[in-house]
């Protein structure tokens, strides 16, 4: 059975491991290699997972005690952004992206009107899931350029 906590700094290798191991497989095809390898060394080092597992929302999907997916909420121009969600590739389709979802939504502050994120705008895989979940066009956004390869969704909470 899927359960989703709350990280903790001893988690930080294991949230790490997610990372480093989804991150090439969800974009192989998306992004450059470089772009790959410097999103790994900028996002995934062992002082940026701790910084948010601190300063952030990092919550933790397990089942039979291993850590197999990961979440991590922030704040960007007052909006709240679900800034990662990724499971561990042989443990995609088996409810914890959905999991992680869920909890994510219930740690936000009450009132909360939506969660954001952005995605790239060739990852059909991510969007689908996204779109499912009942993510959308958003009204407004943070003052944060995407470029032409991301774009935001929203959540209506």
């Amino acid at each position: 059975m899927i359960a989703v906590r709350r990280a903790v700094v001893a988690d930080v290798d294991a949230v790490r491991q997610i990372g480093l191991t989804t991150w090439p497989v969800a974009y192989a095809g998306l992004a450059s290699p470089e772009f790959i390898a410097d999103g790994l060394a900028q996002w995934w080092s062992p002082e940026v997972v701790e910084r948010g597992i601190r300063t952030g929302i990092t919550l933790v999907a397990e089942e039979n005690d291993v850590l197999i997916g990961m979440a991590g909420l922030g704040q960007n121009d007052g909006f709240w952004v679900l800034w990662k969600l990724y499971v561990l590739p042989d443990q995609q389709g088996k409810g914890a992206g959905k999991a992680l979802l869920d909890a994510a939504v219930k740690e936000l502050p009450a009132g909360t009107p939506e969660l954001l994120l952005d995605v790239m705008v060739d990852n059909k895989k991510a969007i689908g899931f996204y779109e499912a979940y009942g993510f959308g066009a958003p009204i407004t956004t943070p003052d944060r350029e995407l470029g032409d390869e991301l774009m935001w969704m929203r959540l209506g909470l």
